[in-house]
């Protein structure tokens, strides 16, 4: 989990992160995941990554919110648990509001996207699985419901080379 989960200076181009990515293993793991799924505890849930990051103020127009983005990566035991929670967190993002399906491709197996709009500012949510995986992006006032897009490459891209213990340098 902790080679999956970017450092600050893999991430996206005009992106930053806030803070070094939380791991959370076992039962901590499980705890903090049950509030956000509540088949974390039945999916056999090993670990569990998260971090925030945002774009900064470079190149941003005086008075244009910042994007940010919250990220989640949940790691499990099997490819069926990970399914499971997947498809409990699509449903809990959906919930309230009128979310519209969004299209973002980042080369996981499984993923699903929404996005809703306020006044031309988007939130975008993204959950994505690669195997034994699930990726949850959520992505805030951003121009485009794509601008999330290359968060969730760059991590499905980790996740896939953490899996194949390949080299994050090129």
């Amino acid at each position: 989990m902790r080679r999956a989960m970017p450092d600050r200076e893999s991430l996206p181009a005009g992106w930053r992160g806030e803070a070094s990515p939380e791991v959370l293993e076992a039962k901590d793991a499980v705890k903090e995941c049950m509030s956000m799924a509540s088949t974390c505890k039945s999916a056999g849930l090993v670990a569990m990554g998260s971090d925030s990051y945002d774009e900064g103020t470079v190149n941003r127009p005086e008075g244009d919110p910042e994007q940010r983005a919250n990220v989640v990566v949940l790691s499990f035991g099997s490819a069926e648990g990970a399914k499971a929670v997947m498809r409990n967190l699509v449903n809990v993002g959906r919930r309230g509001g009128s979310p519209q399906p969004t299209k973002i491709e980042a080369g996981a197996q499984d993923s699903e996207a929404f996005s809703t709009s306020d006044s031309g500012v988007y939130s975008t949510q993204v959950t994505m699985r690669v195997d034994k995986v699930v990726i949850s992006v959520w992505g805030a006032d951003l121009k485009q419901p794509s601008d999330i897009q290359p968060i969730a490459e760059t991590l499905v891209d980790r996740v896939k080379r953490a899996s194949e213990g390949k080299s994050f340098t090129g």
